[in-house]
């Protein structure tokens, strides 16, 4: 008996030994630090990204968050010349240091395959460790003593604990509040839309939709799918670089399409007629754009292009009758302020604050005088859509013929005084290289000091090229990219509205 008691204990020891060598160690590859180099926090999210996909193998696997985490992945980039290190270093949740090492190269070209040995040192390393079982799946014993039911919704509000379980299983399933979403898809949409405008509310309850891609103007109309009404094709020397819908002093909801050619504006302006789209002005040497500043009602403005700055001057209420187009009221932009890049809200006290996109990605506030007040930690906006112009002065310098402008999404501000501002994550940020791979909008709030963030939406599950708040209904219609434009294909698109709780 005594015999038989060892033997099972044995093997219920054997039997408790394995999980622990099979189970998968899940590490977080956190931002890596830049030093040295051009281009500093696209390179960090680059490294890191690199880092984090090389990493996912046998045994191993990357997660989202530092939460999810066994095992913590710090590192460096150091350029020095054109020499570079990457550093990098495995420590536990708990702080205790797992691991080691390092990676050289002697130019740019091989920094990839660089990153990519790295990676092997550190899987190798942390592979052994697991095996010995000096990494415990801390991950999958979280205990939560506060946990909340997730909402079902597809804002996450600041106020709210947003507690999520880890799975522990090899399969990870949809959790309620991903399955219970409380928005709208559409199917796909031909054409891969770069910018998105809403017009009317329709007798029989659709909405009208208006997207835009590089040359390419279409009508849908919104209910419970999205039906395209009719599309116009533009010249191939004609790039689309803004879309906004404005009601005209006839009545009529004009569509203004800013439209550079020949690295100049050269915009046009469209009303729908019956099911048709009517052209009704065009090659106007404006930059136009509808906004509600402060949360007031939505208006025209428009700006002009300098002959050696992209924006220039103030930013002017404007009119149209028929081709002529009336400025009044100028508006003076902060320094990186231009009108593409800017809205106004009110502080609690009444006084008229802007807000703008630095040409980094960080968000600023300035007062009345234009005195900067506050620059956010973390970078908003993101687009893949710009246009070019001749830069043969700097040409030596930069190596390139064109300047890139890249454009953000609009900064909306409600009549509640609250900041709308998107925000997209990419894989690839380097130089003019841009290719993102999911968005949100944030929604912020001025407490007097600073915009703190009210609530956001979930991250969508591809790039956000635009968005737009309907006012009206209370809902966000953002716009996705489902499949790129290339060779031989325009590529597609997406609509998801999210109603705003």
């Amino acid at each position: 008996m005594k015999k038989l008691i060892v033997i099972l204990s044995a093997l219920l020891i054997t039997l408790a030994a394995i999980p622990a060598v099979a189970a998968q160690v899940r590490v977080y590859v956190a931002e890596v630090n830049a030093v040295g180099v051009q281009n500093r926090d696209e390179m960090k999210v680059t490294v890191q990204t690199l880092l984090a996909s090389r990493l996912t193998g046998s045994g191993i696997v990357a997660v989202g968050s530092p939460s999810e985490a066994d095992v913590l992945v710090t590192g460096t980039y150091v350029t020095i010349g054109k020499v570079f290190s990457v550093d990098a270093l495995a420590r536990t949740s708990g702080g205790k240091t797992l691991t080691r090492a390092f990676v050289q190269g002697e130019s740019q070209d091989e920094l990839i395959p660089a990153v990519g040995k790295l990676a092997e040192k550190l899987s190798a390393e942390l592979a052994k460790l697991s095996a010995a079982g000096q990494l415990v799946n801390t991950a999958s014993t979280v205990v939560r003593t506060q946990a909340m039911a997730a909402p079902v919704s597809d804002i996450i509000r600041n106020d709210q604990q947003q507690v999520r379980m880890v799975q522990t299983g090899d399969f990870i399933k949809p959790t309620a509040e991903q399955r219970n979403s409380s928005g709208w898809l559409s199917k796909r949409l031909n054409g891969a839309a770069n910018l998105l405008a809403i017009g009317k509310i329709l007798s029989d309850g659709s909405r009208e939709i208006f997207l835009a891609g590089e040359n390419r103007l279409s009508y849908y109309r919104q209910s419970s799918g999205m039906k395209l009404v009719t599309e116009v094709e533009l010249s191939a020397a004609e790039k689309v670089i803004s879309l906004d819908t404005v009601e005209g002093n006839d009545g009529a909801l004009d569509i203004y399409v800013t439209i550079i050619r020949a690295g100049e504006p050269a915009s046009q302006v469209w009303q729908v007629k019956g099911d048709k789209l009517i052209r009704v002005a065009e090659k106007l040497p404006y930059y136009f754009r509808g906004a509600s500043l402060a949360g007031g009602p939505k208006r025209l403005y428009a700006q002009a292009m300098g002959r050696e700055t992209d924006f220039f001057g103030d930013v002017f209420e404007a009119s149209r009758t028929g081709a002529n187009i009336t400025l009044k009221n100028p508006i003076k932009m902060p320094r990186f302020g231009d009108i593409y890049g800017f809205n106004q809200f009110r502080d609690s006290d009444g006084k008229v604050l802007t807000v703008t996109f630095t040409p980094d990605g960080y968000l600023a506030v300035y007062d009345q005088e234009l005195k900067e007040l506050w620059r956010s930690n973390d970078k908003f906006g993101g687009s893949e859509l710009y246009f070019q112009r001749d830069d043969l002065d700097n040409a030596r310098v930069t190596g390139e013929r064109y300047r890139w402008i890249f454009m953000n999404q609009h900064i909306q501000v409600t009549p509640k005084g609250e900041v709308l501002v998107g925000k997209n994550d990419g894989f690839w940020v380097l130089g003019n290289a841009r290719s993102y791979k999911k968005g949100a909008v944030y929604c912020m709030v001025w407490n007097g000091s600073s915009l703190e963030e009210k609530w956001r939406t979930k991250d969508t599950q591809n790039y956000m090229p635009d968005y737009v708040y309907d006012e009206s209904r209370n809902e966000l219609l953002l716009l996705q990219t489902v499949q790129r434009a290339g060779v031989g294909t325009l590529g597609a698109s997406s609509l998801a509205i999210k109603k705003v709780e």
